[in-house]
């Protein structure tokens, strides 16, 4: 069986994850994956209003990141970091990225 827990997770390099999770836009981008959405680059650009262009720049840096995978049109979490089913969270490695996470008033 190959469900996510059983795919070992990917070993990735801290500075290319925090320079691309230091953009608003890549975050937001996470979140959709993470609510179970197959979202394209035009879905991305609908969905965050911005040019198609941006949205696949952004794609590509979360590519580079080897945090994200395109498979066709859609932009998909690397096996080994797939997140909780009802949750906006990523475990990657050196962190667990909480893409809900409200710090306190």
């Amino acid at each position: 069986m190959n469900d996510a827990k059983s795919v070992k997770p990917p070993v990735l390099d801290d500075n290319a994850v925090f320079s691309a999770l230091a953009n608003p836009t890549r975050r937001m981008m996470l979140a959709m994956i993470c609510d179970g959405e197959l979202p394209t680059t035009s879905d991305f650009a609908a969905a965050l209003k911005i040019t198609p262009g941006q949205a696949s720049k952004n794609g590509t840096a979360l590519v580079a990141a080897g945090i994200c995978r395109r498979r066709g049109t859609i932009l998909q979490i690397v096996p080994g970091l797939q997140p909780v089913p009802g949750k906006r969270e990523l475990e990657l490695g050196h962190c667990l990225l909480r893409l809900d996470y409200k710090p306190p008033a």
